[in-house]
């Protein structure tokens, strides 16, 4: 067997046909600056060849079916086993994804509900036994024959419809009697029922004689009833017995229900399936968000056009009432509630009384007034003149519009504009986010429903399990369903995610916790011989938590398998068995090795980059001052979002702060949920719904607020730094000026590869390649034949500057374009910034798409430092900016947020990596644990204050990163 996979010739990307040699069996770590090529490496190279591979050894009929992959620029791989790739992008924006889904473990905790589960009555939660319709059958042969049976099955008012239509729906299904509170009505007739009021319903399904021949059919009854009404619950109610059976023999009715059906309300219920826990499945999802747990609702503010005006004056929404067509419905109802209230419609909105403000918004709450139409009324206005009526409200009848528009799944641009403007997303008022029907959460297990289960931290959850007892009937089952739940969460724990829920929503999972839970499902396969290829593994993890991901890699590894880590972490790099160093630049600069080995053999290696830093002999120093703030302050006040434990927490403005602490502490929600949504509601857009807290003060210090993440800068493949940064129309614009000098009607429009019949090629539209689509091999790519990949007509070809025309100027690097555009301040200023960040490598007219998340950051990182403006102060937020970047890189990066700070902004980075927080002015940790143990400030103040503080996680190993020394003032 190959003791190596043996890499020949690596060409792909800025690769410069290298050879290496990479040990089976080993932990490899492939490391280097940023943009060296250890991407192209690890995943273009070997996971892409490997799985071409793989997908080749398909048959046609299945490679027909699937994407295929094109084969990387490598003269050969050799050696290579099954591979997988463990990468950190998130992927996932599917608002019904979760932690539980993610890793297969809510379809074993449906599949234990199902089987397991304890069932209690909805109205008095007694414990009622789980019965198939053939065991109810069985037990009504216990009946004397001759007794009338009838089988009734609950049915409950849908949310936020009125009682007529819920029986509607009853009606269309076929049944024709209904039980009001014990009485009996035909749904054939007229129902007068009190919307405010609560009812107990239920549906008589069939009526039945106990006969030796009625059980099929009795059977049937059961089997439709479950189906088609009751959400899982029956009713067997003995209407009569059988007479001439002699005195003293009647039938114990008593001991009928007893051990089979609640004491009190007789329901049983019925057989349980997965499914019937399953927020996917539209017949167990919530009837008003469809198993999403949250739902666009209607607020007063966005309803208020102008609140100086009156109502007749349009202060409302037009799309309620409009001032052009005053004899609606709902104009007509306003003004009837205005008489009967003795309200004034010519009174300005906010002069209005409170009290007569919320009548108009939120309803009369039951409260009725005659229906007084005037003038010319419709006949239907005239119909109902004179009839008690009351009124939900502006805010209800948006919400009931939206369900109707939601039903009638027909898109209209104009009606979704108007939602837009007038909702705002909510958890669902109805399952109150646990996505399920109501009625699934009488089935409970240890006597926690599904929800309570998956809402627990994976922690906590893993201690219910063990502790759990099951009815001895279905211990057998339960407990095997539960040791493999058991084993999964053991593994999730093992990597640090404890303070994880199985509910927890995937979009709002970082990419390294994705990335994490990723791995633990490769490690619950217990495979050996396989190849994986993880980016980053250490991405969102406290020092503290880094030696978990190591050790869960070298489980890997010692089982027998390979395992290739793209990492930056010192202490991942100096675990790993074999280190590859790539570089020694970013970009062209790189794309060779210049180190290789263990990590004594870097630190001896005066080439390696990466060498210096574990040596010591280069290393990011602590500043010998720090700043002080200017006094001025951001206060959070009571902020309980998540498992923030109502809170108070003060930010320095002017000064750089950190926010830290363990993963799951609650960093992310007190910064982005909290803070960040707030700002963005009082800067931006109103309708965006901050985290709770009670108050945020010192705002008015702040110009505004900028976030710079890792998400991409554009998702076409035409968009480029150029276009992002902001310098590429003046670049056209120099272009047309030269095209006018040389006698050309050429525009600056003629010079973007956007334009449609403009100056592009049209025949590859502007892209420079044409893919060829074939049936079942990968597409092909070729420069395309009418402008040889230029991208532009050969009119725009010939306009040149300096003598280079516009497809040469796009293809330069940011440091070639640095001495190319001497001459012109604005677009020489930008490419300065781009270039001090450690981007001079970038292509000016690279695409978007093959962007890295921390190359995508120092991007937008440049945007804001090349348009800095004197005497704003912004508030600039950062999450984890040193995702991606060498030692070397963050230095540069911390020079470019130091220049932010000076310019007289402010910045809030939430960071794990330990240089960046030594280098902070103030830092904020937060803890002292994850998840429920977390939520506090544990610490606060400059790195020093931290480092010395009882209780901080993060002061334990910033101690050992500082130099003792006085901080001083800058």
């Amino acid at each position: 067997m190959k003791q190596f996979i043996e890499v020949r010739g690596a060409r792909q990307n800025n690769l410069q046909s290298i050879d290496v040699d990479i040990p089976r069996d080993k932990l490899t770590v492939i490391t280097g600056v940023s943009g060296s090529g250890k991407s192209s490496l690890a995943f273009d190279v070997v996971y892409g060849e490997g799985q071409r591979r793989f997908l080749e050894s398909l048959s046609t009929f299945a490679k027909s079916r699937m994407n295929q992959l094109k084969k990387p620029d490598v003269d050969f791989v050799f050696g290579l086993s099954p591979v997988i790739a463990i990468e950190q992008k998130k992927g996932i924006v599917n608002p019904r994804s979760t932690v539980g889904t993610m890793t297969d473990m809510y379809d074993f905790m449906r599949l234990l509900f199902a089987s397991s589960g304890e069932a209690c009555c909805p109205f008095c939660e007694h414990p009622i036994p789980i019965r198939t319709a053939a065991q109810m059958v069985d037990h009504m042969q216990r009946l004397p024959e001759g007794t009338e049976l009838e089988v009734l099955a609950p049915i409950y008012k849908i949310y936020g419809e009125n009682y007529e239509t819920t029986l509607d729906e009853i009606r269309a299904k076929g049944f024709r009697t209904v039980n009001i509170d014990g009485v009996r009505h035909s749904l054939g007739d007229p129902l007068e029922l009190d919307e405010e009021a609560d009812y107990r319903m239920e549906i008589v399904v069939d009526k039945v004689v106990i006969q030796p021949n009625v059980f099929k059919v009795l059977t049937k009854t059961i089997e439709n009833s479950l189906k088609l009404v009751g959400e899982g619950y029956i009713r067997f109610e003995i209407a009569g017995q059988p007479k001439g059976k002699g005195k003293g023999k009647a039938f114990d009715i008593e001991d009928f229900y007893r051990g089979f059906a609640c004491p009190e309300h007789h329901l049983t219920m019925g057989e349980l399936q997965p499914n019937f826990f399953s927020f996917n499945d539209p017949d167990s999802a919530c009837r008003t968000c469809g198993g999403i747990g949250t739902f666009m609702r209607s607020e007063a503010r966005f309803l208020i056009k102008n609140g100086d005006r009156s109502i007749n004056k349009g202060a409302i929404d037009p799309k309620l009432l409009n001032t052009s067509n005053p004899g609606t419905w709902l104009w007509t109802l306003v003004r009837s509630m205005a008489k009967h209230y003795g309200f004034s419609l010519d009174t300005p909105l906010q002069e209005l009384p409170e009290t007569v403000r919320r009548m108009l918004f939120y309803g009369t709450a039951g409260e009725k007034f005659p229906f007084l139409p005037e003038g010319e009324a419709s006949k239907t206005q005239s119909r109902h003149a004179g009839k008690l009526m009351s009124f939900g409200g502006f805010v209800h009848i948006i919400n009931w519009w939206y369900k109707l528009y939601l039903k009638r799944n027909a898109k209209s641009n104009t009606e979704d504009e108007f939602y837009k403007r007038a909702m705002v997303e909510h958890v669902c008022p109805d399952c109150e986010g646990k996505k399920l029907k109501p009625q699934r959460f009488f089935v409970k297990i240890g006597g926690a429903d599904i929800h309570e289960l998956c809402d627990m931290p994976l922690k906590e959850l893993s201690r219910f399990l063990e502790g759990v007892t099951y009815l001895p009937e279905k211990a057998h089952v339960g407990r095997q369903i539960a040791h493999e739940i058991q084993s999964r969460l053991n593994l999730l724990l093992d990597i640090g995610l404890d303070y994880l829920s199985l509910g927890r929503r995937s979009d709002t999972i970082s990419g390294g916790e994705a990335q994490r839970i990723r791995l633990s499902t490769q490690i619950s396969s217990g495979l050996m011989g396989m190849l994986y290829v993880l980016d980053e593994p250490s991405i969102g993890l406290h020092a503290r938590d880094s030696i978990r991901i190591i050790d869960t890699l070298k489980k890997l590894r010692d089982i027998g398998n390979t395992i290739i880590v793209v990492e930056h972490d010192i202490d991942t790099i100096c675990s790993a068995d074999h280190i590859i160093e790539i570089g020694p630049g970013p970009g062209r600069h790189g794309g060779r090795v210049i180190a290789e080995g263990t990590a004594d053999k870097l630190r001896a290696n005066p080439d390696s980059i990466t060498g210096s830093f574990l040596s010591g002999s280069r290393r990011i120093e602590v500043p010998a001052v720090r700043r002080r703030s200017s006094g001025l302050t951001l206060s959070i006040r009571g902020a309980r979002a998540n498992n923030l434990r109502n809170i108070d927490v003060t930010i320095p403005l002017g000064v750089m702060v950190c926010i830290t602490g363990v993963s799951g502490s609650g960093k992310s929600t007190l910064i982005n949920e909290v803070m960040c949504k707030q700002l963005f509601s009082l800067f931006h857009d109103a309708r965006i719904v901050p985290g709770e807290h009670e108050a945020l003060e010192g705002h008015e210090h702040l110009t505004g607020i900028v976030t710079i993440d890792q998400s991409p800068i554009g998702r076409s493949t035409r968009s480029n730094p150029a276009t992002y940064v902001g310098f590429f129309d003046k670049i056209r614009e120099l272009f047309a000026d030269a095209a006018a000098a040389a006698g050309k009607e050429l525009s600056k429009n003629d010079f973007s590869f956007n334009q449609k019949n403009g100056g592009r090629c049209e025949h590859c539209q502007g892209e420079g390649i044409v893919t060829t689509q074939l049936q079942f091999m990968p597409d092909v790519e070729s420069v395309c034949p009418a402008c040889q990949g230029a991208r532009f007509n050969a009119d725009v070809l010939d306009v040149r500057i300096h003598n280079m025309h516009i497809a040469q100027v796009l293809d330069m690097s940011i440091e070639e374009a640095v001495v190319f555009f001497a001459d012109q301040p604005y677009i020489l200023h930008k490419l300065n910034v781009l270039n001090q960040l450690g981007l001079g490598y970038l292509r000016l007219g690279q695409s978007s798409t093959t962007l890295s998340g921390g190359e995508a950051q120092r991007i937008k990182l440049a945007t804001e430092l090349s348009k800095i403006k004197r005497g704003s102060h912004n508030l600039y937020v950062l999450d984890e900016p040193t995702t991606g970047l060498h030692l070397r890189d963050i230095q540069k990066l911390i020079d470019c947020l130091h220049q932010l700070v000076d310019a007289g902004h402010s910045v809030v980075v939430i960071e794990h990596h330990l240089d960046m927080i030594k280098v902070a002015d103030h830092v904020i940790d937060m803890g002292p644990e994850g998840g429920k143990n977390g939520g506090q400030v544990v610490a606060s103040g400059t790195p020093e204050d931290v480092a010395q503080t009882e209780g901080s996680l993060t002061g334990t190993f910033l101690r050992e990163m500082l130099v003792p020394q006085e901080a001083g003032a800058r």
